[in-house]
């Protein structure tokens, strides 16, 4: 506790000795370092609280049938690209920042320095704040005004802006697709139409079918047709081809001949309506032919048997059943030679319809690739047109209706006071220092001084003391110790007195400025 007690004094009395060192350091530090914080620049701020409504009740409402954006999402990207290059230029701009612009050089240092300065800063979920520092308090609540005002364009501009870029985009691709849907729907019109009877599909197969039971059918009909030809021709070389029935008397007798001329005019008359429904190939029209060709042969022979003399013979005459079935004889070669038309026709049908069968698969194949090419264009177009339909109720909802309300809670102001720097605390820190420097430096010459200030350090060096003399006081020396000891103390007061001048000074000048005046 003595060793404690004793370097104390052992300090003060060296800060007592050297008072004027002490007082002269205090007043350099002080002074040096109010005249640093006095020239410091001033810092003003200007702030804003802006309130930000991502619409609770319309996105709800329109979600589903409309083109939905995340308005909080939305928000949160307007936030970060605020502050980018373009909105920095328009700020500089519209903030009347162009006279700090002297070259392009200038402007880049700007651009990079106008960040640090700008604070955007949440309080609530929509609530947030605005701020920026700047030297001039009006170019702090410019910059803080222009802030509010990009912030607000591009709150209802990018949005609109991507709806117009959407729309256009959309409508070029509802182009290209109803060209495509038009082009594959006159391919599947043309392949359809082409392919009609193999596309049928199950009525392809049953004509095939059908056609195989015809045909058949027909070579059922032919050979029972052949049976009963031959059976007539059978039945006709059996049969005598004329019979005798009548006589000529000759002298001017009578003559009686029989019906062949009848018979040939009734052939004739059978020839020409044959002749108006078929061609002279017929088989029809061919045996019409050949039995006119013999009655005219048996009338040619009556006649001139008729012309002899006056003796009386007998008369020759083709035999009806003959005819008859010599007539049936002809109508059923007509009747086999159409049946064997008709089974040609049946096989070339049925060549035809097998051929497609061969060929249904892949024409089958075709048909799907055609459908399913229309379905995939058709189903893009349809979605394509839905979400037209849908951009346009959402570019309708956020014409009509933003859904972003913006609102401005607290405008900006022309900042009153400097908020930095804080000038009161800086002067009360130098002085702090200034009295401390002084009082340090003191004890530092003390700790390199040789001298004795005490009896007790003395007797540290072993060496036998005689005595001490504790206490001289003489009348000069009194005087000359209440002189320094006033002027040290006048000098310490004069010290406090011009830091309370310049902290009234601060005061005084912040109240100037906040519009109340000087006053006490």
């Amino acid at each position: 506790m003595e060793s404690i007690s004793t370097t104390i004094y052992q300090y003060l009395h060296a800060i007592w000795r050297r008072k004027w060192m002490t007082a002269f350091a205090a007043w350099a530090i002080c002074i040096l370092g109010w005249t640093v914080v006095a020239m410091l620049p001033a810092k003003y701020e200007s702030s804003a609280r802006v309130y930000v409504d991502a619409d609770g009740l319309l996105g709800p409402l329109l979600r589903g049938i409309a083109a939905e954006v995340d308005p909080a999402q939305q928000l949160d990207v307007l936030q970060r690209t605020l502050l980018s290059r373009p909105n920095l230029e328009q700020l500089i701009h519209m903030a009347d920042l162009d006279g700090r612009v002297k070259s392009p050089a200038d402007k880049d240092a700007l651009i990079q320095a106008l960040p640090e300065s700008i604070v955007i800063k949440p309080q609530t979920k929509n609530l947030f704040t605005i701020s920026f520092q700047d030297g001039n308090p009006t170019v702090a609540r410019n910059v803080v005004q222009s802030l509010l005002t990009i912030f607000a364009e591009n709150t209802t501009g990018t949005t609109r802006a991507q709806m117009d870029n959407a729309q256009r985009f959309l409508g070029d691709q509802i182009n290209q697709y109803e060209q495509q849907l038009r082009a594959t729907e006159q391919r599947r019109a043309d392949f359809r139409s082409l392919h009609l009877d193999v596309l049928a599909g199950v009525g392809a197969t049953q004509e095939r079918e059908n056609a195989r039971q015809q045909f058949a059918q027909i070579q059922n009909d032919l050979q029972d047709a052949i049976a009963r030809r031959d059976a007539l021709k059978a039945e006709l070389e059996t049969l005598p081809q004329t019979t005798a029935t009548g006589a000529v008397q000759g002298n001017g007798g009578t003559v009686t001949v029989g019906n062949a001329t009848a018979r040939l005019a009734d052939a004739q008359r059978q020839l020409a309506d044959l002749r108006t429904r078929y061609t002279d190939a017929h088989p029809d029209v061919v045996a019409m032919k050949a039995q006119i060709d013999d009655l005219t042969k048996q009338a040619s022979s009556d006649r001139g048997g008729g012309g002899g003399g006056g003796g009386t013979a007998r008369l020759s005459v083709s035999s009806p059943v003959y005819e008859q079935v010599q007539v049936r004889l002809v109508e059923q070669n007509s009747q086999v030679a159409s049946l064997q038309r008709r089974i040609a026709d049946a096989q070339t049908n049925i060549g035809r319809l097998d051929a497609l069968a061969r060929t249904a698969p892949a024409i089958a194949a075709q048909a799907q690739d055609l459908d399913r090419n229309y379905d995939v264009i058709k189903k893009n177009y349809d979605e394509l047109l839905q979400r037209r339909e849908a951009a346009n109720l959402a570019q309708a909802a956020d014409t009509k209706a933003d859904q972003i309300q913006f609102r401005v809670v607290d405008a900006p102001q022309v900042p009153r006071a400097p908020i930095a720097p804080n000038r009161p605390v800086l002067f009360s820190a130098v002085l702090a220092a200034g009295v401390l420097g002084g009082l340090l430096i003191p004890v530092m010459l003390a700790q390199i001084d040789r001298s004795f200030a005490t009896l007790q350090r003395l007797r540290g060096l072993g060496l036998p003391i005689a005595g001490s003399v504790s206490y001289v006081s003489l009348m000069r020396n009194r005087a000359q110790t209440t002189l320094e000891t006033a002027g040290f103390g006048a000098t310490t007061f004069a010290l406090l007195m011009l830091y309370a001048v310049l902290i009234a000074m601060t005061f005084d000048f912040h109240r100037v400025l906040s519009g109340g005046g000087v006053g006490p």
